[in-house]
């Protein structure tokens, strides 16, 4: 019987946290979307100074395209792929950099937010190699 070592460390934890945060976020989405497609103006009552003047049908859409997007980025990066390493941190760096922007309104949130993006980017830039070798695939 041989005995195989694998050099994955704790960080591939914090890779999956970042597997299972990029699913739920996901999920999030695409019920926000498909609200926004089914019944807009549930959302219209929300929304009563926009920035950009979105419609509402576009804005669903959108949600359900980041959606889709990070629930495949999720479980492509418990799988290890690299190509979804590289999507996690281009989802976590785009969600640091608005949570920052809204770090005056909600300071706390914002720094916990900007905090765990960081986690994120570093565990997938620097470990995220190390979840393939920890299946053994």
């Amino acid at each position: 019987m041989r005995v195989e070592t694998s050099r994955a460390t704790g960080w591939v934890a914090w890779v999956l946290f970042a597997g299972v945060m990029l699913v739920l976020l996901g999920t999030v989405h695409l019920y926000a979307g498909s609200i926004g497609l089914i019944r807009p103006e549930i959302l219209a009552g929300t929304r009563s100074d926009l920035l950009l003047p979105v419609s509402l049908t576009a804005l669903g859409w959108f949600h359900v395209a980041i959606g889709t997007i990070a629930i495949v980025t999720g479980v492509g990066l418990f799988r290890g792929l690299l190509w979804a390493r590289f999507t996690a941190i281009l989802l976590a760096g785009v969600s640091a950099l608005v949570n920052f922007t809204f770090a005056a309104a909600h300071p706390v949130w914002s720094a916990v937010a900007v905090t765990l993006a960081a986690i994120v980017v570093w565990a997938a830039a620097a470990h995220g190699d190390e979840v393939a070798d920890a299946q053994g695939t």
